[in-house]
C-alpha cells in the first residue's frame, strides 16, 4: 500500500506544523477573533488547518489558541489537530509552543499566522529546502513594497 502524500517516509524527520491562532485581531475592529472570519463559508484558520494538513497528518499539527479559545477549538473540533493555550497573548512575538517537545534533528516544526490562506506549496517547499540544507532553522519572509496594516 502506498503512503499518503502528506505521511513522512521513515527516514524524512518527524514534520509539526504549528499555527499561530491566538491573537484577537484588533486591528479589524471587530468582535471575532481574526482567526474565525470566514471565506468561501468557512473560517481563515479552517483554510490554513486544510493546508498543513495536505502535508502533515493532522496530529502533527497544532493550533495555538489565545483570545476566546473556547470559540476557537470549538470551530475547528472536527479537523484532528492538537491545541496549545497561550495564556497571555503579547503578540507574535511570543508564541508559547510546547506540545510534543521537539527533539531535533528528528522534528523539523514550521510556525504560520492563523490568517495565512491556502499554502501547502509553500509549507511543502520550505520543509523540502530546510531539509536539503540540513539547516538548523529556515525563515521564510517577504519584503513588499508597501507592508502598512502587517503589524510589522
Amino acid at each position: 500500500m502506498a503512503k499518503a502524500k502528506n505521511e513522512p517516509s521513515s527516514r524524512a524527520p518527524r514534520v509539526a506544523i504549528a499555527i499561530m491562532a491566538a491573537g484577537k485581531g484588533t486591528r479589524l475592529k471587530s468582535k471575532h477573533p481574526k482567526v474565525l472570519h470566514e471565506v468561501g463559508g468557512k473560517a481563515l484558520l479552517s483554510h490554513v488547518i486544510a493546508s498543513a494538513a495536505k502535508v502533515v497528518p493532522a496530529k502533527d499539527v497544532f493550533a495555538i489558541i489565545g483570545h476566546e479559545a473556547d470559540r476557537v477549538r470549538e470551530i475547528v473540533a472536527g479537523s484532528g489537530v492538537n491545541f496549545v493555550l497561550q495564556a497571555e497573548q503579547h503578540g507574535t512575538d511570543t508564541p508559547s509552543w510546547s506540545p510534543a517537545k521537539p527533539s531535533p534533528p528528528t522534528t523539523l516544526c514550521s510556525f504560520f499566522p492563523g490568517r495565512a490562506f491556502d499554502y501547502p506549496k509553500t509549507i511543502t517547499d520550505l520543509r523540502d529546502f530546510h531539509a536539503s540544507k540540513k539547516a538548523a532553522m529556515t525563515l521564510l519572509s517577504a519584503r513588499l513594497e508597501d507592508p502598512t496594516g502587517y503589524g510589522r
